[in-house]
């Protein structure tokens, strides 16, 4: 190799290298995602604009699924329009979710959290595309996330409503044990 050619092959192998190191560093905590614990879920359909709730709600007590009614609002802004909010079990193998009723889940022992008995959370973010908008997943990087120390992954699985406007359709109840 002529040493002629030296500045114009690391001219062209840095850029290289920089890309598959930051690949490597953004990618593989994401690699070692790999949760346990199955979780409950509601979601609610309310969006910006709209002021109509549930009367109910599902929270985890002792280890057991059960209904908590909200408090009825005085001040007439809010409208009831059902029961309560539709549940969902998802799971973390699958990356998946379906509906399920009450009676099914009061199956299941529920610890309410934060974090799974393994140490996993679920968070929103709000548009993160990554290093630079350069390492997206193709859009605009939103969403529900799953995660641990350094590392997270994407839910994908999730039965949620417009989350344009409000996020906050997406109740955590608790992790199966």
């Amino acid at each position: 190799m002529k040493t002629k050619h030296l500045p114009l092959i690391i001219g062209i192998s840095l850029p290289v290298i920089f890309i598959i190191i930051i690949s490597v560093v953004v990618f593989t905590p994401s690699l070692y995602i790999k949760p346990q614990h199955n979780f409950l879920y509601s979601t609610d359909d309310n969006n910006y604009g709209y002021s109509a709730t549930y009367k109910n709600t599902y929270i985890a007590e002792n280890n057991q699924l059960s209904i908590h009614a909200l408090p009825v609002q005085l001040n007439g802004n809010y409208a009831y329009k059902e029961d309560s909010p539709t549940l969902y079990l998802y799971d973390v193998k699958t990356n998946s979710s379906h509906q399920i009723t009450f009676d099914e889940a009061k199956k299941y022992t529920i610890d309410s959290g934060p974090s799974s008995q393994d140490g996993y959370t679920v968070k929103y973010e709000y548009n993160n595309d990554g290093i630079f908008g350069l390492f997206g997943s193709g859009h605009d990087g939103s969403g529900y996330f799953i995660e641990k120390g350094n590392g997270r992954r994407e839910l994908t699985g999730l039965t949620s409503s417009d989350r344009y406007y409000y996020q906050g359709n997406f109740n955590l109840i608790g992790w199966i044990k």
